[in-house]
């Protein structure tokens, strides 16, 4: 029996060595990473999150004068690359060398992951060109409309709270979920005034704060090898089944009893049809096609990460901004005077009202450099790639990560980093200031525009009419205490701000 422990501790042993020195034996310089969880047992302990973990050995790579550097999560052998000379050739000059992201799918197992975010080579490729036309500034200006009737009641939300704190995010999180519904699926949600409206419940369990959800995550995008062993469904089944009937039962209006919507399904549902969509297109329907171009499995996954992507991006984005907002009164000063004179003499706001707003532009742009949508970017080697200047050769199948949160601030890249200074931009924007919280090149997100238009029409309509104050003892913090158990970026206890009508 000793003998059998024995060897079996002996195995282990030789096990973890071997794997983690993948990167010394392939004359890559690594980290100091521990068994069972490599170089993020912080993260699967819940003490640190995955981004800021990354984050971390971003900035201890570059003390210790490293471009690259292999790191582990788990047993999967990450490189991590810290020079913004390099990301920019592999996400845009280099691309071909990495297309995927790497992110596990099994389209069978789990219909939703097969989605534009996560499919890979040639099927990535005709997704993406078919999808491209639904985002375009036409398509934009087409919605607007029904995005602004979500921002309107969310200004009389606001107004029942004038003078109470306001929790901010959960407010957001369900402005953005009524405009997704409304624009992504042609339903009346409405989930700020009845926040257990089902669509909100089902569109919001994917970023549920829990171990069982951290873990789905973490396994999907940074340990898929590890998934694929263990075929661990990034949606529960109720979930899963809910959308795909969400579908079904648009599919069925939109094509048996001719409803027309100017949404993104109705885009779908054309492209289903095999109907051509185009930029300043028709959003009828032509003609139903008996043979379908997408099925309702790969419309459903296309419906989710958009409802995902928007969800989570706008929500976030809007209340980091209003968290800095409130605490550099000069700048929401700056804020609510360009807001007052774009939308003088009663002028709507407006798609053109939007694009005039540039200060407010930039405070959008400042808040996704200090807190990015994705805090990790995920690539994955698809075909042998030599590192310029250097004699190493990225293997194929190798993953590759890019740490936003640790490059965007980078006091290399940025003086005072952590400072909110949306005068960094305009002028003074530089091609050295390295901002990929869309991504770049030609995964670029896809939803780029809408998510900045959702953003900036929800600050809109909150400071037109509002001032804002952060209540203490918020009012005196620090920087703000992200949640250890989520990859995205999220506060880990709510900001509350008080409305307070404006005076004009």
């Amino acid at each position: 029996m000793w003998f059998a422990i024995l060897l079996v501790a002996l195995s282990i042993y030789l096990f973890q060595k071997w794997t983690y020195s993948h990167w010394k034996r392939r004359g890559i310089p690594q980290l100091h990473p521990s068994f069972p969880f490599g170089d993020v047992s912080d993260t699967f302990r819940q003490r640190t999150s995955y981004s800021d973990r990354v984050a971390q050995l971003h900035h201890q790579a570059v003390r210790d004068g490293h471009r690259f550097v292999g790191i582990y999560t788990l047993f999967q052998p990450i490189l991590l690359i810290t020079d913004v000379d390099l990301v920019r050739r592999i996400l845009t000059v280099d691309f071909e060398h990495f297309v995927d992201r790497g992110a596990h799918i099994n389209e069978k197992r789990d219909p939703l992951s097969g989605h534009l975010f996560s499919l890979t080579g040639a099927k990535w490729r005709r997704m993406r060109l078919k999808l491209t036309p639904a985002f375009t500034t036409t398509k934009l200006k087409a919605m607007f409309p029904t995005m602004m009737a979500c921002g309107r009641t969310l200004t009389a939300v606001i107004d029942e709270h004038a003078g109470r704190s306001l929790p901010i995010r959960d407010l957001m999180t369900r402005f953005t979920m009524d405009v997704i519904a409304s624009v992504g699926f042609g339903l009346e949600c409405n989930s700020m005034r009845n926040p257990d409206e089902l669509f909100r419940q089902m569109g919001a369990r994917f970023f549920s704060k829990s171990w069982k959800t951290s873990m789905r995550m973490l396994l999907a995008f940074v340990a898929p090898r590890v998934n694929r062993f263990l075929q661990i469904k990034l949606n529960d089944d109720d979930v899963e089944e809910y959308m795909l009937n969400l579908v079904r039962d648009a599919i069925a209006r939109r094509e048996g009893g001719g409803e027309v919507r100017r949404d993104f399904m109705q885009l779908l549902v054309q492209l289903r049809n095999q109907v051509e969509v185009k930029d300043g297109g028709s959003w009828e329907m032509s003609s139903v096609d008996q043979n379908k171009a997408l099925t309702v499995e790969e419309m459903a996954a296309q419906s989710f990460v958009f409802l995902n992507a928007g969800y989570e991006t706008s929500s976030s984005t809007v209340t980091f901004c209003m968290f800095e907002l409130c605490r550099n009164r000069d700048l929401l000063r700056k804020a609510h005077e360009e807001i007052d004179r774009v939308l003088e003499g009663d002028r709507e706001v407006s798609y053109e009202a939007l694009g005039e707003m540039t200060f407010l532009e930039s405070c959008i742009d400042e808040t996704l450099r200090k807190y990015p949508i994705s805090p990790v970017l995920f690539r994955v080697c698809t075909k042998a790639y030599q590192i310029p200047d250097s004699d190493v050769v990225v293997e194929k199948e190798t993953m590759v990560q890019i740490s936003l949160v640790g490059l965007q601030r980078d006091p290399r890249y940025y003086e005072d980093p952590v400072k909110f200074d949306p005068d960094r931009y305009g002028e003074r924007k530089a091609e050295t200031m390295p901002h990929y919280s869309f991504g770049d090149g030609p995964r670029v997100c896809i939803g780029l525009r809408m998510g900045k238009v959702m953003t900036k029409m929800a600050l809109v309509q909150l400071l037109s009419r509002y001032d804002f104050e952060l209540k203490s003892p918020a009012a005196d913090a620090g920087e703000i205490e992200l949640d250890p158990s989520l990859l995205m970026l999220q506060p880990k206890h709510d900001i509350q701000l008080i409305p307070k009508r404006r005076v004009q």
